[in-house]
């Protein structure tokens, strides 16, 4: 099983050598923790890719080259797309948390708010002509 995830998680967390970012099997990021619930998922989706491997490319998922991998990804997802994209959202969710990734991507490890990036003040004057316009709806009597 533990094969299968890492195939998986190199074909949808590839490194890319030019950001410096690791693969998502070279992470931890299907680590079980308290609250996930993971360890049922992982067998559930090992189970579903490589049996979709051997359905329609009678092989195993790991031995398949990336861009076979992707399409039985995509099938699998057909399949089971509750479990696909949980399993697909939890390794998402703690590939871009890590800081070995955040420190490689170009928008850094700030929050977007309220102190992290700055953002140009907006033009508020544009509003003006609906403001002077009043209400649009009618006081509704009783």
């Amino acid at each position: 099983m533990t094969d299968i995830i890492h195939a998986f998680l190199d074909t949808i967390l590839p490194s890319d050598q030019t950001l410096g970012v690791p693969s998502g099997a070279s992470l931890d990021i299907t680590r079980p923790t308290s609250r996930d619930g993971i360890e049922q998922r992982l067998a559930d989706v090992a189970t579903l890719i490589d049996q979709t491997a051997h359905d329609l490319l009678e092989s195993d998922f790991v031995t398949l080259s990336s861009e076979d991998r992707l399409k039985i990804i995509e099938k699998a997802k057909r399949k089971d797309m509750r479990l696909m994209t949980a399993m697909i959202i939890h390794c998402l969710r703690h590939y871009y948390t890590d800081p070995r990734v955040l420190r490689c991507l170009p928008a850094g490890a700030v929050p977007p708010f309220p102190v992290g990036n700055q953002m140009a003040e907006d033009d508020w004057s544009i509003l003006e002509p609906v403001y002077q316009r009043g209400p649009v709806y009618r006081e509704v009597t009783p």
